[in-house]
């Protein structure tokens, strides 16, 4: 369906021509006035058949904000190499926050290699160009556990455990010249901390890497992630420099994979102190010759030691770690229509608008920062939704079992860098950065003039000079700027634009992302300092992405346009059926290779179960040499080899055990009433006395909040003693009597509504009527454990007779949903669904438009007294308590299976609404 947007003008001599009336902005600066004599250029030939308008803006009221592009202003050596060349975008795969591709890749490859596409494909997709991926420690490092290549030091190191290295193996299989990283969070306890111990873990994990996947090395970053104060920054950057000194020493080794001494250095991946760090290596002549970059988190500011560095010493400065956008458009756009779901704090004009601004933010003066690669954390969010930081990504895939994933506008953003600006290309000084005033990270919405990059081909490449530009409008504002070109190969060229902006009235939320939207000629030529210049006359619409270049179709000459929809896979994210079972034999997947090796579903895997996602701790499936139990899942980490944790943010330590019970989640949160059932068998070596050795099965896990992770979770000690709790309080306890904690059991809780029974080996625990206000009536299953190899076998969930089993979850900011008298919409964290809240006042109120035959509220929220009508009928007055978040403050039940709306209205009080849940199946009304 053609574009209303587009002209159907035959070229360049039909052109349309949009005239455009708009507000003022700055007038231009003193110094460069047009030339009255300089006549406007003459139109360059546009081929026939592109069907393009010419885009004209002829309003005289504008006042044009100058833009100078000087083709020589690019900041060089004294041989000529720039200081500074493009690097772009990566993913950092860390915190167990790519578990889930695993999954994708078993159940449904087809969703799983387009998924990689989109974020690997040079031409076809985001193109990132730079992969970081944690060695972990099997501690929670913000959003699970990664588990640790080597438990032990005599363990040989395993890589395909987790999904980090199959990750790398694959991205590589797209676009072989993507460059590979690792770095620590936590660390595995067996080292000590001693730096020989810890560099054993680290050169065998590279080996390992080579051994199995082929993959080398471009870059290590040895220190802990976000290292914080001056004690453990001085002791990293000595590692750092040991590191490096050791690698290079064991690339002439006869046993050497590859030449360790070109992989490069990253140093302190710190958060933010960024000079700080920079003075430190300024001072430390080892670390002058050893460290290849700087890396730092979250932060735009540069200063006179990161300008040292870069200049004087020629090193690179990268935004090592940074957020992708963290609420969808399909979201922002009902809530905040204004700023077209584009715009944003954390949106994609403001991602843009970081990654600007941390090469050359007016606020850091004569030192701005110089960065030039960007890493999201992540770019892909395989964790299950609510896990902590999500959602927070390019890609969403949550639900490996339908294949179901959601693209985002960041794929946009990025494509608008990566699609017409090559990795090497150097930066016009003049014409690239931003302002505005310093926000978390960025710069604040709504207070910027400009942010713009402008990058050229190498001065060395052959042929005629081509040059890109990208602006990233995150205000309400309309910019307009004389773009005055110089110096950049042959004049009187076109500049193509790409443009990525909200809807327009009745459109869909990405009807016009990465639009060709026409192209600009030069309206005149002028004269600057005796060269004479182009001049285009360009709009940069608010709240929008706008590329510029000399490139009608990208670097690669493919690249199209994006249709509606081309984010949404073709599949329905259905729900994850009930009955849901797993005994962890996985003999029905077929026998692939691997590194030249045949390996089953658990081997390939190195035993990663199927669906799990762990939080603390390693759940793994391991042979038993028991018929009866031939594969199980086992808990590994126990009292030996407990890792160290991410303490940065703590006191700093490094050598802290992990105390944290072992956890790991499973399923759909959008399971409502089910049972959950586990045979289980508890470790009976008792490694260290002072832990609990228990197993735990917890219901309705909605989101990360540690502890049993569950909002209702059962434990059963090796003594006997059980306890039902509820988010981590005991609500009920009690002793099995002749309890053999050497044998298996079955263990078994049901939630059914807001009642809760526990039952183990068939018999009654507890039966607990949750009649607070503050239940939790859908989520996930968990499995917890002591610091013990604790076992399970069995896995089973299933549906309960005349009660429903499966939900919708519906988004506060969903479209479906209508706030006729108004609302107030909070961008909230991590904890809250999608991270969105509405905030209701008395006389306000919300409709919700359903089929099913019940609904629960959710969300943290103060008393109120509520009016409830269904289907328009009486109303009904409730009560609603303090909740926290993702509990649920009212539920409704007992309708027939069909179209539903009900009306709340808030009478007193103020409510706050996250969410909502529809029951949609597992029980027949009639």
């Amino acid at each position: 369906m053609p574009r209303t947007h587009r002209s159907t003008a035959a070229g360049a001599a039909t052109a349309t021509v949009l005239a455009l009336t708009v507000g003022g902005l700055m007038t231009p600066p003193a110094g460069a006035a047009p030339d009255p004599r300089s006549a406007p250029a003459a139109p360059t030939a546009v081929s026939a058949d592109t069907a393009l308008p010419e885009l004209r803006l002829d309003d005289p009221s504008i006042p044009w904000k100058e833009l100078v592009v000087d083709g020589d202003d690019v900041e060089r050596r004294a041989d000529g190499r720039p200081y500074n060349t493009f690097g772009g975008f990566g993913s950092v795969s860390c915190n167990n926050t790519s578990k889930l591709l695993l999954d994708y890749k078993e159940e449904n490859p087809d969703a799983y290699w387009t998924i990689m596409r989109m974020l690997f494909d040079t031409e076809t997709g985001a193109g990132l160009k730079h992969i970081k991926v944690e060695l972990g420690a099997d501690s929670n490092s913000s959003s699970g556990a990664e588990p640790a290549t080597k438990r032990s030091a005599d363990e040989p190191a395993n890589v395909l455990r987790g999904a980090g290295f199959h990750f790398i193996a694959d991205a590589l299989s797209i676009n072989p010249d993507i460059e590979i990283e690792a770095l620590r969070w936590g660390e595995p306890s067996w080292t000590g901390n001693d730096p020989a111990k810890r560099y054993q873990w680290y050169k065998e994990t590279i080996d390992a890497a080579y051994d199995t996947f082929g993959v080398e090395f471009d870059w290590m970053s040895p220190s802990q992630n976000e290292v914080r104060g001056a004690t453990y920054q001085a002791a990293e950057l000595a590692w750092t420099v040991q590191f490096a000194q050791w690698l290079e020493r064991d690339a002439t080794a006869p046993d050497a994979r590859y030449d360790y001494s070109k992989v490069k250095i990253v140093a302190l991946d710190s958060y933010r102190e960024g000079d700080a760090i920079a003075g430190r290596i300024l001072a430390d002549p080892a670390a002058l010759e050893q460290v290849d970059a700087l890396g730092y988190h979250y932060d735009i500011v540069g200063g006179p030691n990161v300008t040292r560095l870069n200049k004087e010493f020629g090193k690179e400065i990268l935004y090592s770690e940074g957020v992708a956008p963290m609420i969808d458009p399909q979201y922002r756009l009902p809530a905040d229509p204004s700023r077209g779901g584009v715009g944003g704090t954390i949106g994609a004009a403001d991602i843009a608008d970081r990654f600007i601004n941390a090469y050359r933010w007016s606020g850091a003066g004569n030192d701005p920062a110089h960065m030039t690669t960007f890493l999201f954390q992540p770019a892909v969010s395989a964790m299950y939704e609510g896990t902590q930081y999500s959602p927070k990504h390019l890609v969403r895939a949550s639900d490996p079992w339908s294949g179901y994933w959601e693209g985002d506008v960041g794929l946009v953003a990025v494509r608008h860098f990566h699609q017409f600006v090559e990795h090497g290309w150097e930066y016009v000084e003049g014409a690239t950065g931003g302002d505005g005033t310093k926000g978390d990270g960025g710069t604040n919405v709504d207070t910027s003039t400009r942010t713009v990059l402008t990058a050229r081909t190498p001065a060395s490449a052959d042929g005629d000079a081509e040059w890109s530009q990208v602006h990233a409008n995150n205000t309400r504002t309309e910019r307009h700027f004389e773009v005055k070109v110089a110096d950049l190969g042959a004049a009187g060229r076109p500049l193509y634009a790409w443009e990525t902006r909200g809807p327009d009235a009745g459109q869909a939320y990405d009807a016009n992302y990465f639009q060709k939207t026409g192209y600009y000629e030069p309206v005149r030529t002028e004269t600057i300092d005796g060269v004479e210049h182009d001049v285009y006359r360009v709009k940069v619409p608010a709240y929008s992405i706008v590329t510029l270049s000399t490139l009608e179709d990208g670097v690669h000459g493919g690249t199209t346009e994006y249709t509606p929809g081309d984010f949404a896979p073709d599949t329905r994210d259905t729900i994850l059926e009930l009955p849901y079972r797993d005994n962890f034999e996985y003999d029905d997947y077929p026998v692939t290779t691997v590194g030249g090796r045949e390996m089953t579903y658990v081997e390939r895997r190195g035993g990663t179960p199927r669906y799990t996602a762990d939080q603390d701790g390693a759940f793994e499936v391991v042979e038993t040499g028991d018929r009866r139990h031939r594969n199980v899942l086992q808990q590994q980490i126990h009292g030996e080899n407990r890792g160290f944790i991410w303490n940065t943010w703590g006191n700093g330590r490094q050598d802290v055990l992990q105390t944290a019970a072992p956890s790991t989640v499973l399923g759909d949160h959008r399971w409502a009433s089910y049972t959950a059932t586990v045979d289980f068998r508890l470790d009976d070596v008792d490694r260290d006395a002072a832990l609990e050795n228990f197993a735990g099965l917890g219901v309705r896990q909605a989101y990360a909040r540690g502890g049993d992770q569950a909002t209702y979770a059962v434990r059963v000690h090796e003594d006997g003693q059980w306890q039902l709790r509820k988010l981590d309080t005991v609500v009920a306890s009690g002793t099995v009597a002749g309890f053999d904690g050497g044998a298996w059991h079955t263990l078994a809780v049901e939630a059914r509504e807001n009642v809760v029974t526990a039952t183990l080996d068939g018999e009654q625990l507890v039966r607990h009527v949750d009649s607070s206000a503050n239940p939790v009536l859908s989520g996930r299953i968990a499995l917890t454990s002591g610091f013990y190899n604790t076992r399970y076998d069995n896995l089973a969930v299933t549906p309960i007779k005349g009660h429903a089993w499966a939900s919708e979850k519906i988004d506060d900011s969903d479209a479906r949903l209508a706030y006729p008298e108004g609302f107030t919409f909070t961008q909230a964290g991590f904890a809250h669904f999608n991270r969105t809240q509405h905030v209701l006042r008395a006389g306000q109120s919300v409709t919700i438009p359903f089929t099913g035959t019940g609904l629960n509220l959710f969300g943290a929220t103060g008393a109120a007294t509520l009016e409830v009508r269904v289907d328009g009928g009486p109303p009904r007055t409730v009560q609603v308590g303090t909740v926290g978040t993702r509990q649920t403050s009212y539920w409704l039940r007992d309708l027939k299976q069909r179209r539903h709306t009900v009306s709340v209205r808030v009478v007193s009080g103020t409510y706050t609404l996250d969410g909502v849940d529809t029951l949609t199946g597992g029980t027949k009304r009639s």
